[in-house]
């Protein structure tokens, strides 16, 4: 299917997590956390697909006229928050597994019978 009529004035919902963690698209450990995936050649079925996103094949910034105008400086704003606090304090993750929900829009929780947006996050200051 290349094609699908949609009426005008018809409110579409992109699922953009689905799209970034597609298995037919970026392999069976697609929803794994591997940054090192970038560093290889990517999947073949995801070079062919196309993925219209503005970076590496994600949808997270958008594509074409809607895309993100700021995903550049968001970039460099989170390369530099994190240098700062890579350089100085130790992260770990909690005990208790994180969730995550999913409606609008996808975030993390620690309980299943809440819709409280929380992460929690050990963080300890490196000694010198």
């Amino acid at each position: 299917m290349t094609k699908i009529a949609v009426p005008k004035g018809t409110f579409l919902v992109l699922n953009l997590k689905a799209c970034n963690t597609m298995e037919t698209l970026w392999g069976k450990d697609a929803r794994e956390w591997k940054p090192e995936r970038w560093l290889a050649p990517l999947p073949r079925e995801l070079e062919q697909a196309r993925v219209p996103g503005v970076y590496s094949h994600l949808m997270t910034f958008g594509a074409g006229s809607y895309s993100c105008i700021g995903f550049k400086f968001s970039q460099l704003e989170m390369k530099v928050v994190l240098s700062t606090l890579v350089r100085d304090f130790k992260f770990s993750l909690p005990d208790k597994p994180i969730l995550w929900k999913y409606g609008g829009f996808s975030y993390p929780t620690m309980a299943p019978d809440t819709t409280r947006a929380e992460m929690f996050l050990k963080v300890e200051r490196f000694k010198e």
